[in-house]
């Protein structure tokens, strides 16, 4: 993942976080942006890791106890079904390809943000196949293991987009298989 640490942190960056804000990560793994998003909203704020995998959610959870970061958590669940109370002013989706295709999914988000509430979306997409075919085979051979569908790769972001009041791709990288997009989410919970 060395290759992406940078882009982590440009999508952490483009979140435009301040202390006290409340942040969900989205299917985040073993915790390696949570901890990152817990230092940046500072011990007033709160970060809420969502994450399908035991196995993995323990992980990040050790993490985040191990950096002593108390005000984040990790809820484990799939995102359609986590029960989480606070409102997030924020929203981080690191390599999120497979959530990022259920509508299901997002409509739970929009439900657990703030209205306005920011989000970065940092993952891989496919090139035009009538020119960028040997690249995209090798992309998706490589992405094999971490996805369960290839379904939407030309256009990842499509379904964030549609529940979006504002959505900006800010740039690709690694020959184009790799991009980094915001926006703020349509609706979300009133106040």
């Amino acid at each position: 993942c060395h290759r992406i640490e940078p882009l982590r942190a440009l999508a952490i960056e483009k979140l435009e976080l301040t202390p006290g804000q409340t942040v969900i990560d989205v299917a985040c793994g073993t915790g390696a942006t949570t901890a990152t998003l817990a230092r940046a909203v500072g011990t007033s704020g709160c970060v809420v890791g969502i994450e399908l995998s035991p196995q993995m959610a323990a992980m990040a959870q050790h993490r985040l106890s191990a950096a002593g970061l108390v005000q984040a958590r990790i809820e484990v669940s799939a995102v359609h079904q986590a029960q989480v109370p606070e409102q997030a002013d924020a929203f981080l989706f690191s390599f999120t390809h497979d959530v990022l295709q259920q509508p299901e999914a997002l409509a739970a988000l929009v439900r657990m943000a703030r209205p306005g509430a920011r989000y970065a979306v940092l993952g891989m997409r496919t090139l035009p196949w009538w020119w960028g075919w040997p690249v995209n085979l090798f992309v998706m051979w490589r992405a094999r293991r971490y996805l369960t569908t290839f379904h939407g790769l030309a256009a990842p972001w499509a379904h964030l987009e549609a529940v979006s009041r504002e959505f900006k791709l800010v740039g690709t990288w690694h020959a184009g298989t790799s991009y980094i997009a915001v926006g703020t989410f349509s609706k979300g919970t009133e106040n």
